[in-house]
């Protein structure tokens, strides 16, 4: 870790108390590149970039912003409702394109010009001379953001957060991000049982515990492409191993079902694990003792019904590189206009995801922080991820 970054978690550890933020969390998990993504649009995940930024910043840490889509624009391109603008300090780092920089209030040096162009135009790298606010767009796919990234950090730039566009599950993947902010809120679901449900089921998939097994001392992941699939099984006469390459893993789900001699395989897939190919194992009662590997949690496109459907048939998920979830944001506020309770989300969120730190950025209030007091334990006594 760069030396005034260790500084900067030093200070953050012995001169805070339990009441810890956002930022604090941030620094004190020593990672590089941080993705702040949202459960939803809409779901306060502005507000928490931007409350990162300011207490990041006024840490000494030398930052950049970069972003997996779009965002910071005045109006919701969905509902058309006036969005939280990011606001950036002098000295920050951003990336974005030439045409979005020209409606920038914040004063901007172009630094470096990137070789990526979109409709929006060429990628630049900017330094921010003079605070303002911007609309921040660095590329739609993962290999862009790591080099902008990259950019940054040659630039100087010790810790860069990247702003999570909806649907783009690539944001938080470990190749790209040391750490994820997941924000969550009121207009994911209609109801506080459905909005605490939805996060929980969330925070599993992402929370996939590593692949632990001898053979993966015969795999290297990163010669695995979408078309791959490794099939292990175990019989009196030892280890068997099949190495298919496949169209893609929807088209060829019959054949690689078929393959599967029983139950009690290992599934590694170099590509995507979609719902259908877990509902498959269920029907075919392959799913008893068998495990599905991906690359990491981002992969995983099943949904949890099918996910849990598995899991009770005796079936297991694992990943080769686990997501470091640090954070949930909570935001009780709906553009429709429901609203719950803030302090009654937090609580009801805390308790299912525990012990992950849960923080209403507004209200300035958390739940599972680090040293928390008993009276606070209490209040959110519970399981752990449903």
């Amino acid at each position: 870790m760069n030396p005034s970054v260790s500084s900067a978690k030093t200070a953050a550890e012995l001169g805070r108390d339990d009441t810890m933020q956002l930022a604090d969390i941030v620094i004190s998990s020593g990672a590089r590149n941080i993705a702040v993504i949202g459960l939803a649009k809409n779901t306060g995940k502005t507000v928490a970039l931007n409350a990162i930024i300011k207490g990041v910043q006024a840490s000494g840490i030398r930052i950049g912003v970069a972003s997996s889509g779009r965002d910071g624009e005045r109006l919701d391109a969905v509902t058309n409702l006036p969005k939280p603008r990011i606001t950036l300090q002098k000295g920050v780092l951003v990336a974005t394109t030439e045409e979005l920089a020209m409606n920038a209030t914040a004063s901007l040096e172009p630094l470096i010009k990137t070789k990526y162009v979109s409709v929006l135009g060429r990628l630049i790298i900017y330094r921010v001379s003079a605070p303002g606010t911007i609309e921040v767009a660095s590329g739609n796919r993962a290999s862009v953001v790591k080099n902008t990234t990259q950019i940054m950090r040659h630039l100087g730039a010790e810790l860069v957060l990247i702003d999570g566009a909806a649907g783009r599950r690539f944001s938080s993947a470990p190749s790209l991000a040391d750490a994820v902010i997941l924000s969550t809120g009121a207009v994911v679901a209609p109801t506080l049982d459905g909005v605490v449900a939805r996060t929980a089921h969330a925070v599993e998939i992402l929370s996939t515990e590593e692949w632990s097994s001898p053979h993966r001392e015969d795999l290297n992941p990163k010669t695995l492409t979408n078309q791959d699939i490794v099939i292990i099984t175990s019989d009196a006469v030892g280890k068997q191993v099949q190495n298919l390459k496949v169209k893609s893993v929807l088209v060829s789900i019959s054949e690689i079902v078929r393959r599967l001699p029983g139950s009690g395989n290992t599934l590694i897939l170099g590509g995507v694990l979609p719902g259908s190919l877990l509902r498959d194992l269920v029907t075919h009662r392959k799913a008893h003792g068998s495990t599905v590997v991906v690359s990491d949690a981002t992969r995983i496109l099943a949904t949890y019904r099918d996910i849990a459907l598995f899991k009770s048939r005796g079936g297991k998920i694992a990943v080769f590189h686990e997501v470091h979830l640090a954070a949930i944001t909570t935001s009780p506020i709906s553009p429709d206009g429901r609203m719950f309770k803030a302090d009654t989300l937090l609580d009801a969120v805390a308790k299912r995801v525990r012990p992950i730190p849960v923080i209403d950025v507004i209200a300035g209030t958390a739940r599972n922080l680090p040293g928390h007091d008993k009276t606070q334990e209490d209040k959110t006594e519970g399981g752990g991820v449903a």
